[in-house]
């Protein structure tokens, strides 16, 4: 029963350090199936402890010694992948909110800080809003 959590979280440790790689090398468009692949394992990881905790609600202290290292060191490297996977989510986002933001200030720069719309009366109103952006995924 405790081979399948050890499966389980080193299955999970292994994707979370696959997904950093992928995104540290600039290819986010690889991690989709890698994200759907997290979701599900840790929907299987908190399935099979609640299962473990239903059949034996003892049975952490009941592991042999091996296994309850085994079980230890992996959940060590579990937070260790999910720290990385974490920053490296983080560093991915600031950079694109930053990306987004030059390119909004570009835009207000060349077309200027304002936009003018008939309003129902006829008259021209002034508005200090941002020019609408939309981003095509490829570059």
């Amino acid at each position: 029963m405790e081979t399948e959590l050890t499966d389980l979280f080193r299955s999970l440790a292994s994707i979370c350090e696959e997904e950093t790689a992928l995104l540290q090398q600039g290819r986010r468009g690889d991690v989709a199936g890698l994200v759907q692949a997290k979701t599900r394992l840790v929907g299987a990881v908190d399935a099979e402890v609640a299962r473990l905790d239903r059949v034996s609600p003892d049975w952490r202290d009941t592991l042999d010694g091996e296994t309850r290292a085994e079980l230890g060191d992996l959940a060590l490297r579990l937070r260790d992948a999910a720290r990385d996977n974490a920053a490296t989510l983080r560093r991915q986002i600031d950079l694109s909110d930053d990306l987004m933001a030059e390119i909004s200030a570009d835009a207000r720069r060349r077309r200027g800080g304002r936009s003018e719309a008939y309003g129902a009366s006829g008259a021209m109103t002034a508005n200090s809003i941002a020019v609408p952006i939309s981003v095509n995924t490829s570059f």
